[in-house]
């Protein structure tokens, strides 16, 4: 495993998957998830009509704030299909940035088992462990059911609703957000609990 080529950023590898800094080599896997409308419903973009939109996308949201030395998602890499399924990770932080926005993308195909929690968990971890950050939060949907599960499983709690304007070009819709947080320090306990005992010991992490 080589070291990323970005000095902030990590490469985190588990059992089953490589979560790393996105490529643009990458566009064809993330296009799959992308073109979808379901995937990309409270994104502030329409669901990707080409691969070529797909590859300007991630040179802009993801290749541009890396350079920029920002903290971003990494793409998870599933070994078994030597694919790249999703991507997770802060929302392209500044270095020494104190609390901030988490966010997660997994491919329809892959919904369903442990991949969120697994991959969470490894934030969770690169967050407060290594980038020593405050307060991590999260931000779901009135219409999702299965992520609040998520979240309440890997330590986070429930801290308020409010209307959140979603964008996407000229249109403009208010939906129903429910905010969730966790601490370093309730992280730190439910580490020494045993919460995150079985994912976080098969974690390898490079820098």
């Amino acid at each position: 495993m080589r070291d990323s080529i970005y000095p902030q950023m990590k490469i985190i590898e588990t059992k089953d998957f490589i979560l790393r800094p996105i490529r643009l080599s990458d566009a064809r896997d993330l296009f799959e998830y992308y073109k979808q409308d379901i995937v990309v419903k409270y994104l502030p973009f329409h669901a990707h009509k080409s691969i070529s939109e797909t590859k300007k996308f991630i040179n802009t949201f993801f290749i541009k704030n890396y350079r920029g030395g920002k903290v971003g998602h990494l793409a998870i890499v599933s070994k078994k299909d030597k694919k790249v399924i999703g991507n997770i990770g802060p929302n392209n932080l500044e270095i020494g940035t104190k609390q901030g926005e988490l966010g997660i993308c997994i491919n329809p195909e892959y919904w369903g088992g442990d991949i969120s929690k697994i991959t969470t968990v490894c934030i969770l971890s690169y967050v407060f462990d290594y980038l020593n950050m405050d307060k991590a939060i999260a931000v779901t949907y009135e219409d999702n059911k299965y992520t609040p599960k998520l979240l309440s499983n890997t330590g986070f709690k429930y801290i308020q609703s409010i209307n959140k304007k979603i964008s996407k070009g000229i249109t403009h819709n208010n939906v129903v957000s429910h905010v969730y947080e966790i601490s370093r320090d309730e992280y730190r306990i439910n580490k020494s609990k045993g919460m995150y005992s079985k994912i976080l010991a098969q974690i390898k992490l490079y820098k």
